[in-house]
């Protein structure tokens, strides 16, 4: 061993059952596409998870595609709203063919809406930090003892009543 180039050597750490492997919360997907026209497009796409603003942004953009009252709407025309959306705010520098497509061809907006979905959900699960086979452990837990106590007592309340 040599102190003087102690913390200098390329140390790899092996990854444990416990760590999990981090989705970053920008990516890149490979997108190939025929158009109808038989012309053949490529891009890399910049697919970032939205944060608290741009996640209200993708539901102002969503009214603003309905362009009318959402109940008048069938459940398709709202689905393409909000796919329409939410790739308009997740995908980064939307190359020009891709915005022409998206709006007119739905197998390429389902696929590319498909991959940010799975981009956002894997990034959030990745948050956890718990092992990735664990399906006991939950990202997310809000409890108080108070309203436990509460709980029980008007259970009992309403069991006395039904006597």
């Amino acid at each position: 061993m040599d102190l003087r180039t102690l913390g200098q050597e390329d140390t790899e750490v092996e990854q444990t059952e416990d760590q999990v492997t981090l989705v970053p919360r920008e990516i890149t997907l490979t997108l190939n596409y025929l158009a109808p026209t038989g012309d053949k497009h490529q891009a890399v796409l910049v697919s970032r998870v939205p944060n608290g603003d741009e996640r209200i942004l993708i539901d102002r953009r969503t009214a603003v595609l309905s362009g009318a009252h959402w109940d008048h709407l069938s459940e398709y025309a709202r689905l393409r709203c909000s796919a329409l959306a939410l790739v308009s705010v997740q995908v980064r520098d939307i190359p020009d063919w891709l915005n022409q497509w998206l709006t007119e061809d739905d197998e390429l907006l389902w696929t590319v809406r498909g991959e940010c979905e799975r981009h956002s959900s894997a990034w959030f699960r990745s948050a956890l930090g718990s092992r990735a086979g664990d399906e006991t452990a939950t990202r997310v837990s809000c409890s108080s003892k108070h309203l436990a106590s509460f709980d029980s007592q008007s259970v009992r309340s309403s069991e006395a009543d039904t006597k």
